[in-house]
């Protein structure tokens, strides 16, 4: 079994490419065009829900109009359902041909590779599946994508590298740009690596190496609990483990604070303010993307040999009625942290429904979630909140019950919230105001209804 790893590496270039990438734009845009008048759009019965707060009033009368529902803490989920239109994207070869042979009839008015019309034509198949999976999770409207940004992919058909040189084509047997890859720093680190895809830009060349290793050592797994100071795990072998997230956060929040400040000028200064929000907004953004790097790398190579499971987290589902739970969750980076950390090791997502409230012992929802513990009321486990989500992560990625039987098998104990003394200055009681599913509440977990 092989396991791919990628790499990306940035080149600064001074070519002129700024027409190659306004035709790629152009032949990109029409590609998505024409695959959003083919779409089509079917009719389906979903089932949704709404929330509203728990009160005996609220039960009484939905008990009363016959609705489903349950509730979770001091909610109450109404569930209904109601038609949609789903898109289904044409992926036929049929259509793919007609596709690409209407790119060709305006891209013979160029004289670049017609290779680029694959590209744009895969491209376009990316962009509208990403905009269709955030269509139905209700993030964006049926409107059809734009391309705004200045890029142009370039398949591994339109470049080749030869004695530490990259040699890209523009024009087939007339216009090359080549460039210097021997002289890098990262060149020695990527010499057995296969380049796999690049990134055209106007100033920058954005370069994807990647490499197929045996897995086959790979037998460990690593369960992971993101919360706004700390990243809990609890692993085989290693027990608890809390890595230290802090400093993500105060980057945020200090350049949160700035741009407040700043903002405050908009009126009387408005173009000195817009270039001192974009000023901070880039150096805010480059201090992220530092941290997130480095941390991901220390992880990867103190946990290389196991596999990493993560919360499938989504932000909107995340947000409630209070303005600081809300801003604390939107100065987060969980998701990059997961997607650069997939460039490095094995990374396995999965469900986050009830990993803090459900007891990682009996697998039970009637507990108590209070002061940083959960305490299980059927059978009296009392646990740190944390610790007790990164159980249950670590068993969801095992493919293991949650029970006393498979507790006993693992070694676990009524004592297991001692494991794992912080490292890298995290304090024990280093807990966030938040949770990743929502407002637990300090109440017992049960359903009305």
């Amino acid at each position: 079994m092989h396991l791919k790893k990628a790499r990306a590496y940035k080149i600064k270039h001074s070519y002129n490419v700024k027409d190659s990438i306004t035709r790629y734009q152009w032949i990109l845009q029409l590609a998505i065009d024409y695959i959003w008048e083919n779409i089509d759009w079917v009719e389906k019965k979903v089932r949704n829900y709404y929330t509203i707060p728990k009160t005996m009033k609220n039960v009484k009368l939905l008990k009363q109009q016959g609705k489903k529902f349950k509730v979770y803490g001091k909610k109450i989920y109404v569930y209904y359902t109601a038609k949609r239109l789903i898109p289904k994207i044409p992926r036929s070869p049929k259509f793919v041909k007609e596709l690409r042979d209407y790119l060709q009839v305006f891209w013979k008015q160029t004289s670049y590779a017609s290779h680029y019309v694959d590209s744009a034509i895969r491209t376009s198949y990316w962009i509208l599946e990403s905009w269709r999976e955030n269509y139905l999770n209700s993030k964006f409207k049926r409107r059809k994508p734009t391309i705004k940004s200045r890029f142009a992919r370039i398949k591994n058909s339109l470049f080749r590298v030869r004695d530490g040189e990259l040699i890209l084509t523009i024009v087939p047997r007339q216009i090359y740009q080549k460039f210097k890859l021997d002289d890098k720093w990262f060149y020695d680190r990527i010499k057995d690596w296969k380049l796999g895809e690049i990134i055209l830009k106007d100033k920058e060349l954005i370069l994807m190496f990647t490499k197929e290793t045996e897995d086959e050592n790979i037998s460990k797994v690593i369960g992971w609990d993101m919360n706004m100071f700390t990243m809990d795990g609890y692993g085989d072998e290693i027990g608890a483990v809390k890595k230290s997230i802090k400093e993500l956060y105060r980057i945020h929040i200090t350049y949160h604070n700035k741009r407040r400040k700043i903002q405050k000028m908009l009126k009387k200064n408005p173009k000195q303010a817009k270039r001192l929000l974009k000023k901070l907004s880039k150096r805010e953004r480059d201090k992220v993307r530092d941290f997130i790097y480095k941390f991901t790398t220390e992880i990867a190579r103190e946990f290389q040999d196991y596999v990493h499971v993560f919360e499938d987290l989504n932000k909107e589902a995340m947000y409630n009625r209070s303005k600081k739970h809300n801003r604390n969750i939107s100065l987060h980076d969980w998701r990059k942290i997961v997607e650069v950390l997939k460039y490095k090791v094995k990374v396995v997502e999965v469900d986050p429904k009830f990993t803090t409230k459900t007891c990682s012992r009996c697998g039970s929802l009637n507990t108590v979630v209070k002061n940083g513990t959960v305490k299980c009321l059927d059978c009296n486990l009392e646990i740190d909140r944390q610790l007790n989500a990164s159980i249950n992560i670590y068993l969801k990625g095992k493919g293991l019950k949650l029970s006393h039987e498979n507790w006993v098998k693992l070694g676990l104990t009524e004592d297991v919230g001692s494991l794992g003394v912080p490292p890298n200055g995290a304090e024990p009681d280093d807990v966030s105001p938040m949770n990743p599913e929502g407002n637990e509440g300090d109440v017992a977990q049960g359903e009305v209804g």
